[in-house]
């Protein structure tokens, strides 16, 4: 879970490399990404991805589960 000031569009968070299963949850002023890391070596590059699309990211949390009743992104 990636959470952090600003919004960034549902369209531009698909595909971010080992990024999967993306759900985006605005809680303004925040943004919470969900999604599942395949490589945590990966996270330098989603993170720098989140921040290209405009979210100052503050937080990074692992979550259990990701939950069910939010929106996904391009959907």
């Amino acid at each position: 879970m990636f959470r952090g000031g600003g919004a960034i569009p549902d369209r531009a968070a698909e595909g971010v490399g080992d990024f999967r299963g993306v759900l985006v949850v605005p809680v303004p002023p925040d943004t919470i990404v969900f999604g599942t890391v395949a490589d945590p070596g990966s996270l330098p590059v989603i993170l720098r991805r989140l921040e290209a699309l405009g979210m100052h990211v503050h937080s990074v949390h692992r979550v259990r589960e990701l939950p069910g009743t939010v929106h996904r992104a391009g959907g």
